[in-house]
């Protein structure tokens, strides 16, 4: 038996004298938090099972993983990879690609594919890109003489993105001002600025972007501020509201016009002053709290990546497959069995559980089957805060980290309003259109920038 072993490892050895190591793609691009595949591959295709293969990438003697005496060493891998590599090709057929999962800006940078045999070597090196979308083109403007400074900025971009100005009839707008910044995560910030005469109707593009399909894009209209103006014209209104009512005070003080009387018997709550709509809306919720509803997601509108906890309130982003890297939305949602057709209701979700766990969640309200016409919503991503689902450039100022959304559905006033439980504040209220003889849903959706889960809570 030992005879015949070793008669087949030298036939295998002689075999393997000439081959040749390939990849079927020297560059790889992938999204942060995803998997990867590098490619690699005997030609010709030869059992690679007796063989030793090492992947590493900055330093040799620390392998990204190392398969030997027909296994993988598990304890001679670098520690930062352990766990989330493996081979998944058919050694027997030579495939020798490595998986790398949950992907790091860290893993970026250059991969060796290493294969020995007893008489022979060979390598093939595959480079590794992760990329991560940044955030929507801020502006900033200023006055200089005659002209407008516009400021366009980015944040949270992987790799190094393209900054590019348009003017509105889509021709590019030249400019040497560009500059970029690598923060501590190793995201980089990108911004520049142009020189401009005031226009009141030609908007300028600025568009920041990976590729032409991953580009996010921002327009506004170079015009000077406007607060002196404005600050005049407050000054002369108030000014004016002064006189009037001097005058009025003197008319009175002289009998020429006399005071109103007052009313014993009015009621205490007509003398109380008029509240704005965000009061109008914590008092609302106040009085609505007490009579919260518990939601339950209903399975058949949870599909793929998301998971459904145990709880039956749950929904997380899965595993996700190379399929799911590619779909369209950046929000899967998953709807309530409950519906809403009239009256008030209110509930709560829990978008995090930890401080500062959650990279995105989307939280609101939508018809089956979901529409972008019929959704209205308030969505979160790392880098771009709370926004609006009908308007991504619109970012809505929080108090403090939000952990725990109140969502009120008003069929009599045609609102949905959001409210921050954690800091008793009111966050947005959307007037809704064609209520009428319509049945709402709850929405909610993890994202797929993470895996935590976003809950009915």
């Amino acid at each position: 038996m030992l005879l015949i072993c070793i008669a087949s490892l030298l036939i295998c050895s002689a075999a393997a004298s000439d081959f040749s190591v390939f990849s079927s793609n020297a560059s790889v691009s992938e999204r942060l938090g995803s998997s990867a595949v590098l490619p690699c591959g005997l030609s010709p295709s030869l059992n690679a099972e007796l063989f030793k293969v090492r992947w590493h990438k900055d330093d040799y003697n620390s392998p990204v993983l190392l398969y030997d005496d027909l296994k993988i060493q598990e304890n001679a891998g670098d520690p930062l990879y352990r766990g989330r590599v493996s081979l998944i090709g058919d050694l027997q057929k030579g495939n020798l690609s490595l998986k790398l999962e949950n992907l790091t800006l860290a893993d970026g940078g250059e991969y060796v594919c290493l294969v020995k045999s007893l008489t022979w070597y060979e390598s093939v090196k595959v480079n590794l890109t992760i990329k991560e979308l940044g955030s929507s083109p801020l502006f900033l403007m200023a006055e200089d003489g005659n002209q407008v400074n516009v400021t366009c900025r980015s944040n949270g971009w992987s790799p190094k993105p393209t900054l590019t100005w348009r003017d509105k009839g889509g021709r590019e707008l030249t400019t040497s001002h560009i500059y970029y910044k690598t923060d501590s995560k190793g995201l980089v910030s990108v911004s520049s600025w142009l020189l401009l005469s005031p226009s009141e109707s030609e908007w300028i593009s600025c568009s920041v972007g990976l590729s032409d399909q991953e580009m996010k894009e921002g327009r506004v209209l170079p015009r000077k501020e406007i607060w002196r103006e404005a600050f005049i014209a407050t000054l002369v209104l108030s000014l004016f509201i002064v006189i009037i009512l001097t005058a009025l005070l003197l008319l009175v003080r002289k009998g020429l016009f006399p005071p109103r009387p007052s009313h014993k018997n009015t009621k205490e709550e007509e003398t109380l002053p008029l509240t704005g709509p965000s009061e109008e809306r914590l008092m609302m919720w106040r009085k609505l709290r007490k009579n919260k509803v518990k939601l339950t997601v209903d399975p058949e509108t949870c599909k793929k990546p998301l998971t459904m906890k145990q709880d039956g309130a749950s929904v997380y982003r899965g595993q996700l497959s190379k399929s799911d890297l590619f779909q369209s939305s950046s929000f899967p949602p998953a709807l309530s069995k409950e519906g809403f057709s009239s009256g008030q209701t209110y509930w709560e979700v829990t978008v995090d559980q930890k401080e500062n766990s959650k990279k995105s969640w989307c939280v609101g309200v939508t018809q089956k089957p979901p529409t972008e016409e019929t959704l209205t919503a308030l969505c979160y991503e790392e880098h771009c805060g709370i926004y609006p689902s009908t308007d991504p450039h619109t970012q809505i100022p929080a108090e403090g980290h939000v952990t725990t959304l109140g969502l009120i559905l008003d069929f009599k006033h045609k609102t949905l309003s959001f409210i921050n439980v954690d800091k008793e504040s009111h966050l947005q209220t959307f007037r809704m259109n064609n209520m009428e003889n319509s049945k709402y849903f709850a929405l909610i959706s993890p994202g797929m920038k993470d895996s935590y889960p976003v809950k009915f809570s």
